[in-house]
């Protein structure tokens, strides 16, 4: 790792980061944010927890000039990664007199009003809330000159795609794009091959780092609860997330982890935004030891210090495996996932395998 001062980053920028203990940079941010101040187009790849907000930030905060309006707008997949991105930002803004907005879903629009009636030069957030206000033109974005797809692959698989498409064609014509994402898939592809034209395509380091331990353990449907419970049991551990393929089976599995004297909760898209956030931060707190999620929780959000992943389900595509462990081992720090495979199972969790030369202990 080297020093942000070596980015080409102007003073004030540099200044804010060394009071915020930022000092040394990873990867991504030192291949990326060199490219963004050129004025590059970018597709890259970089895992999660890599530091990619911070990188594709940061290449822009020179560029901004504060007597305008919206300059920058960040498009995100869901409500959490929005708040979360937003707060990642403004971290880093705020000192700079720099101002960022959030616009999300799941709320009443008029909950929207303190935000569009504010002076942002920055925005984050989901396409369909963007482009109501957009419509509506309670917010203006043609001045807006750099535009990033965030987690882009899930928000192509939550069909977004034809929404990001849209919002290109209301910004400025020269506006600067980048697509930022773990993994690429054949959408990712079409919609930088026909939307973003000449780009530098950059994959940053390895999807799975050598710092999160992969185990598989093998079992029969019926065996796989008290699987769960006995595994809780003989490692310790703060915080876990628990990862299945469908809704009720996460409530059930709460439910039955409760029963056993394990504080954990349900994560889904069955809650109200509200509780969503409360039980995030409860757990970010220490307060709920265990998650049982469906992939909902897997992309984009940052919780330090997730001890173990659990694939109580092997995912049902590969790319949400990725996703998935990268809930542990954040940074450099170490991690610990766990797939439990079912014979019916075996040919799914090959295939992941396949792709991704899995380095497994079994």
């Amino acid at each position: 790792m080297n020093n942000f001062s070596k980015l080409g980053l102007k003073k004030d920028i540099l200044n804010v980061l060394s009071k915020l203990k930022l000092t040394r940079t990873f990867e991504v941010q030192e291949k990326i944010v060199p490219l963004i101040i050129k004025g590059k187009n970018i597709v890259f790849t970089s895992r999660t927890g890599s530091g990619k907000t911070l990188a594709y930030t940061l290449g822009f905060l020179g560029k901004i000039n504060k007597k305008l309006g919206i300059q920058m707008i960040v498009l995100v997949p869901t409500r959490e990664l929005c708040i979360q991105v937003k707060k990642e930002i403004e971290n880093i803004c705020e000192p700079l007199d720099i101002r960022v907005g959030a616009l999300y879903g799941g709320r009443e629009i008029s909950g929207d009003y303190k935000t569009t009636q504010r002076k942002n030069h920055i925005l984050i957030g989901t396409p369909g809330r963007l482009i109501q206000h957009v419509n509506e033109k309670t917010i203006k974005v043609g001045d807006v000159r750099y535009l990033v797809y965030d987690e882009s692959d899930q928000m192509f698989d939550n069909g977004f795609y034809d929404e990001c498409t849209y919002m290109k064609q209301r910004v400025s014509k020269d506006a600067q794009l980048i697509l930022a994402s773990a993994t690429i898939t054949d959408k990712v592809s079409r919609f930088a091959d026909s939307e973003i034209g000449e780009f530098e395509f950059i994959n940053v380091g390895l999807q799975i780092p050598k710092n999160i331990t992969q185990e598989i353990r093998r079992y029969k449907i019926i065996e796989k609860n008290n699987a769960l419970v006995k595994l809780f049991k003989e490692k310790r551990f703060k915080r876990a997330i628990v990862f299945c393929n469908t809704k009720a089976k996460t409530e059930g599995i709460a439910e039955f982890l409760k029963n056993k004297f394990i504080v954990s909760r349900a994560l889904n898209s069955n809650l109200e935004q509200e509780t969503r956030q409360n039980y995030l931060n409860l757990f970010k707190d220490g307060k709920i030891k265990v998650l049982v999620a469906t992939d909902v929780a897997s992309r984009g959000l940052h919780i330090e210090n997730v001890d173990i992943v659990v694939n109580y389900d092997v995912p049902t595509r590969p790319e949400f495996y990725i996703h998935r462990i990268g809930r542990t081992g954040r940074g450099d720090k170490a991690g610990y996932s766990i797939t439990f495979i079912c014979p019916e199972d075996e040919e799914r969790f090959e295939l992941i395998n396949d792709i991704y030369s899995l380095n497994l202990l079994e």
